[in-house]
């Protein structure tokens, strides 16, 4: 058979593989115009997929700089309350210390009433320890007060209103505004 083409033959093969070649190109144009459809709502997607990220990204951004801003108001309020508490710690540092010499000065004032020069001694050593903070009480005629006042007994008075402090019969003192000895008085009664 002359004028078949046979399976065998090169052009048989030439033409299957012609027409597989352009079915292949064509399956491709198929995917490519696909993909071409297909292409803004993936960039869309893969844009809104950038918005959301860029969104989350701020959010932790603010929460972290919220979280900064509370650090650093924590810090600041600690600095403040440290350099009050140091304060404070100078401030009472020498308390014991006049408490220990408050004796010393009863002493001075009694001898004070007697003697010129240890009356000076006195007013100076006294002085010393009001530049540190101390103050005695002057508490006579005033109102008997537990917090400030030891009663030690009751004097009948006709001047004084009954419950004022008739007589002091050991000083009282303050430091840095707080009672450090109580003034042992004896009060008025009618």
């Amino acid at each position: 058979m002359p004028g078949k083409i046979q399976p065998d033959s090169p052009p048989f093969q030439f033409q299957i593989r012609s027409i597989v070649w352009v079915e292949l190109m064509a399956e491709d144009a198929d995917v490519v115009s696909k993909e071409n459809q297909n292409e803004p709502s993936e960039a869309k997607s893969e844009l809104e997929v950038l918005k959301e990220q860029i969104l989350q990204a701020q959010s932790l951004a603010e929460e972290r700089l919220e979280s900064l801003k509370r650090c650093r108001a924590d810090l600041d309020n600690l600095m403040k309350r440290s350099a009050r508490e140091k304060e404070e710690i100078v401030k009472y540092a020498s308390e014991k210390l006049v408490c220990k010499l408050l004796p010393v000065l009863d002493s001075l004032d009694q001898a004070a009433k007697h003697d010129e020069g240890t009356r000076v001694l006195y007013q100076q050593l006294l002085d010393i320890l009001k530049t540190e903070g101390l103050v005695p009480m002057d508490e006579i005629g005033k109102k008997f007060d537990p917090y400030r006042h030891e009663a030690l007994c009751s004097i009948k008075s006709e001047s004084l209103e009954e419950g004022t402090v008739a007589e002091v019969i050991q000083k009282g003192y303050l430091f840095n505004s707080h009672v450090i000895r109580f003034c042992k008085v004896a009060v008025a009664k009618r």
